[in-house]
């Protein structure tokens, strides 16, 4: 499987330089916890089997995947977060690439994590990915966010329903879009996913 950004997208070294930054001087991005959909829907992840994590970051949440019990794949763009999130856990396996361009082929996972990176090309690469019956947890903001952080590519940001949407023969477990209060302190639009594949 290989996917290509739009032309106008930058480069995959800006892209890797922009958050390698945020990652070294950023505190926003020093130590993000556990994500609060997987620990809240932890009991429908498997004991055993593979996670992919896609933008995973310091890996919190893949490390927190490990110790479930599933084998861990986190891909992200920023060497220097994959850098810490070896040091949190390194049984489990890295990928510094482009989540744009995906990766990966010819693997099969049993549940899939897509936390605030939005391409949307990656719904394909996740119906693709996923096993029958396997679970994804998806959250990222939505276009509600422009009233407060008007400076924000709307590309970057889901429409109403748009989630929900991209998955639309699953079984939907969980679907939230509203406001909510981020790990910082902020307010925030979001989507939350947690949907089963059809077997």
């Amino acid at each position: 499987m290989k996917t290509t950004p739009p032309m106008n997208e930058n480069s995959s070294k800006q892209v890797a330089e922009k958050w390698n930054e945020k990652f070294l001087n950023d505190f926003r991005f020093q130590d993000v916890p556990v994500r609060k959909l997987v620990k809240q829907f932890s009991e429908l992840l498997p004991r055993t089997g593979i996670a992919l994590e896609i933008a995973g970051g310091t890996g919190a949440t893949t490390d927190f995947l490990q110790k479930h019990g599933l084998k861990v794949l986190e891909i992200d763009i920023a060497y220097q977060a994959l850098r810490k999130a070896v040091t949190r856990n390194n049984g489990a396996s890295y990928i510094v690439a482009d989540a744009r361009y995906f990766p990966l082929s010819l693997c099969a996972f049993d549940v899939i994590c897509n936390f605030y990176f939005l391409e949307r090309s990656v719904f394909s690469a996740i119906v693709e990915l996923l096993k029958p019956g396997g679970i994804v947890l998806f959250e990222t903001m939505t276009i509600d966010m422009l009233r407060i952080r008007p400076e924000i590519s709307p590309s970057h940001l889901l429409a109403a329903g748009e989630l929900k949407q991209a998955f639309p023969s699953w079984k939907i477990i969980h679907y939230y879009e509203g406001w909510t209060d981020s790990e910082h302190g902020h307010t925030k639009s979001i989507a939350q996913l947690v949907a089963q594949k059809p077997v």
